[in-house]
């Protein structure tokens, strides 16, 4: 099935869907964006999203018991992951690109520096525009495995 949202085929079996396609992909980009390389990376970033986070990204499965909204399993990640074609995703990406084209800055640089100690001390992390080098988002991380927030995230993209 063609997702109109993203213009990706999920091949899943509709039936045994549990979870958004449009929030998987998020989780998945999310993953990213923190710096994980692999799926299991992945799924380990994005476990400690809170309630609102969850809400926010379309995940609304919830836990009989609780009614808290739970995460999609390693498996149903990665089954997204491997599924992907990636001609179709460079397509979609592109697409979405020129649509919304008046909506985003005409360059951005990402920028990051190094406080010393081969990485062990930290660091800064600067998104900005190209041409003028202003700021749109900056973040100080500590060098630490899970050093990535998503409100960080949500501002770059906002």
């Amino acid at each position: 099935m063609r997702h109109a949202l993203t213009g990706l085929t999920d091949t899943r079996n509709p039936k045994a869907i549990r979870h958004r396609f449009s929030a998987l992909l998020t989780l998945i980009v999310y993953g990213l964006i923190c710096g994980a390389n692999d799926v299991k990376a992945i799924w380990h970033k994005c476990g400690p999203l809170d309630q609102n986070q969850r809400h926010a990204i379309g995940l609304s499965k919830r836990n009989q018991k609780t009614g808290l909204l739970t995460m999609p399993g390693y498996g149903a990640l990665n089954d997204i992951v491997n599924r992907i074609d990636p001609v179709e995703l460079a397509r979609s990406l592109n697409a979405w690109l020129v649509e919304n084209s008046d909506l985003l800055p005409k360059s951005l640089a990402l920028d990051g520096k190094n406080l010393g100690a081969k990485g062990r001390l930290g660091g800064l992390v600067t998104l900005c525009f190209h041409a003028t080098g202003q700021p749109l988002a900056q973040r100080a991380y500590s060098g630490k495995k899970d050093d990535c927030e998503l409100p960080v995230a949500q501002r770059i993209l906002d």
